[in-house]
């Protein structure tokens, strides 16, 4: 039983690791009814799904293996906050990069909002991991969190069921993050809602 929980808890972090939350969030607001978003083509919307996920996603990752290849880090999971500085400039700078792209594109403020959002957080999980290991985890849902929530009372629309789902993910990631001793309490509840806030804030 102990081996089932820990797979689970590995299983979940890794669908609902940070870096892939930036696309989700995109494919959540691209598909969200009533909001009456803007996208010429089904072809512009792959793109932006293509874009979003190597500059937020791929190009992460590959710096994290080149960095494991020159034992910079000594596992993808960056156990200490020392092993995590870098990583977390290199997606700094990257989800700064995509930002500054899609302020010169024609798409939606909602999108532009999102991939802002998104830098933030990065931000501020580098500037709080010089001093004390947070949780990426749990600011990266928690984002996603205050960012629906924010869309829902703006735009007036009823979002209750994906807020139920995204606050059932919340806890899972949670749960995931203390049974495999990533994180303590402390870090997984200011993680989630320093995420939350930063998004509410910025939407509204």
């Amino acid at each position: 039983m102990q081996n089932l929980f820990s797979l689970f808890s590995k299983s979940i972090s890794i669908v609902f690791h940070p870096l892939l939350l930036p696309t989700f969030g995109l494919v959540l607001i691209l598909n969200l009814d009533g909001i009456g978003l803007w996208i010429a083509t089904s072809e512009m919307r792959l793109f932006l799904y293509a874009v979003t996920f190597s500059i937020t996603f791929l190009l992460p990752l590959l710096s994290a293996l080149i960095l494991l290849k020159m034992k910079y880090i000594s596992s993808l999971e960056m156990k200490t906050k020392e092993e995590r500085k870098i990583p977390y400039l290199i997606s700094a700078f990257l989800y700064f990069s995509e930002y500054y792209f899609l302020m010169k594109w024609d798409v939606p403020l909602l999108i532009k909002a999102l991939m802002l959002g998104a830098t933030l957080l990065v931000v501020s999980v580098l500037l709080i991991n010089l001093f004390w290991k947070i949780s990426a985890h749990m600011v990266g849902i928690g984002g996603l969190c205050g960012m629906m929530i924010a869309i829902a009372y703006r735009l007036q629309i009823n979002l209750h069921f994906i807020l139920i789902a995204l606050f059932l993910i919340a806890g899972l990631v949670a749960f995931s993050r203390l049974k495999l001793s990533a994180h303590n309490p402390a870090q997984v509840y200011v993680g989630f809602l320093l995420g939350i806030s930063v998004q509410l804030i910025l939407f509204l």
